[in-house]
């Protein structure tokens, strides 16, 4: 599948109401380039970086779904659920841990209160 990213760049300039003479000030160059740019099917990654920067829009989000970035993507959303399970797990256990501790405490409190009542039995 080809990638048209200047029809796709121009579009979300048009969706902000930004003219070619805007967009090429928010990217300090001139209207003819960003008109060019809207042209081509393809840019080097650091005009697309600055397309993106001037349209706080992700443009290389185009591109996830070709190789080699779809199998980059896979592998990193793996990697990225793999943490999130161990995260998962360690609150689990940290959350267990501190129900345990609760009820300790509580059991020591009621201990602490029985030999307290316990005192004031014995001293009167």
């Amino acid at each position: 599948m080809t990638i048209n990213i200047g029809f796709i760049i121009k579009k979300v300039a048009d969706d902000q109401n930004l003219s070619q003479s805007q967009l090429a000030t928010l990217i300090d160059d001139v209207q003819q380039n960003v008109g060019n740019d809207y042209k081509r099917t393809s840019l080097k990654i650091d005009r697309i970086f600055q397309y993106s920067k001037a349209l706080n829009h992700n443009f290389l989000q185009y591109y996830y779904n070709e190789e080699p970035y779809k199998t980059f993507r896979e592998r990193e959303n793996e990697a990225f659920l793999s943490e999130i399970k161990e995260l998962k797990e360690q609150l689990e256990d940290a959350n267990k841990t501190i129900s345990l501790q609760e009820s300790h405490i509580k059991t020591q409190q009621e201990l602490i209160e029985t030999q307290r009542a316990l005192i004031v039995k014995l001293k009167g």
